[in-house]
């Protein structure tokens, strides 16, 4: 039986029948708590997701999860490039991405001792172990990513989207810091970042942060401290759903 394990640092996550939420410390790294929380896994086949990775398409989980049960691969990845490590094995791309990353459990213990935090200039996240897996003979299948921005000032990249049915937000706990910090931290910090940061790129979260269930708390007031209208807002957010064939 499939199963959705939570690990929460900071968020207070409730446990409840059809997902298991493991308490991790706050100052330890993501990428070290993956392998400090792999032994009480009780899986086969495990998947990394980052909580700002949308899936919303039924199947996307399901086809990860049988390319490595038919064994046409151990290890379904999308892939990136960051860094100086060089490799013809990933299409020109030379790393495992951390938010999409699955293989066989029993496999992944094996690499417990290599480091999977970045390693600059060598690679980023997930470098190290991509190289010490490929060097092992192991022949990934990669998951394609959709990088497509669809932004508030009317940019976007194309008609459409890719429309895979998933979606890494990037910084896409940008809105739950922001609304935080703006009724309970420093307003100062808050208006800061507002003002400092690119707002089509804050916006571009907070879109998706509104389509995901978010919405009551992006009200007029919020939207008019960072210069925009309600109503340009509902334009862009159909818009938005539109461009990524969001229901």
């Amino acid at each position: 039986m499939d199963k959705l394990y939570i690990l929460d640092s900071n968020w207070n996550v409730d446990n409840a029948s059809d997902y298991e939420v493991i308490k991790t410390d706050p100052n330890v790294r993501y990428y070290d708590v993956y392998k400090e929380v792999l032994p009480q896994i009780g899986a086969d086949i495990v998947l990394f997701m980052d909580n700002d990775m949308v899936v919303y398409r039924e199947g996307v989980v399901a086809k990860t999860f049988e390319l490595i049960a038919s064994e046409q691969t151990r290890v379904v990845s999308i892939y990136d490039t960051i860094g100086e490590y060089k490799t013809d094995r990933l299409g020109g791309k030379n790393k495992f991405c951390p938010y999409w990353f699955a293989t066989r459990k029993g496999l992944l213990m094996q690499y417990r001792n290599i480091e999977w935090g970045s390693h600059m200039p060598h690679s980023e996240t997930l470098g190290l172990l991509t190289e010490a897996m490929l060097n092992n003979g192991e022949d990934p299948y990669e998951y394609e990513e959709d990088k497509s921005n669809c932004l508030f000032d009317g940019i976007q990249d194309g008609e459409k989207s890719k429309d895979l049915g998933y979606y890494h937000i990037r910084a896409g706990s940008t809105p739950s810091y922001l609304l935080a910090t703006r009724k309970y931290g420093d307003r100062e910090t808050y208006e800061k970042y507002i003002h400092g940061q690119p707002r089509n790129e804050y916006l571009r979260q907070l879109a998706w942060y509104w389509i995901m269930g978010g919405r009551e708390f992006i009200n007029k007031k919020l939207l008019e401290e960072m210069n925009v209208f309600y109503s340009d807002w509902l334009i862009y957010v159909e818009k938005f759903r539109k461009y990524y064939g969001l229901r």
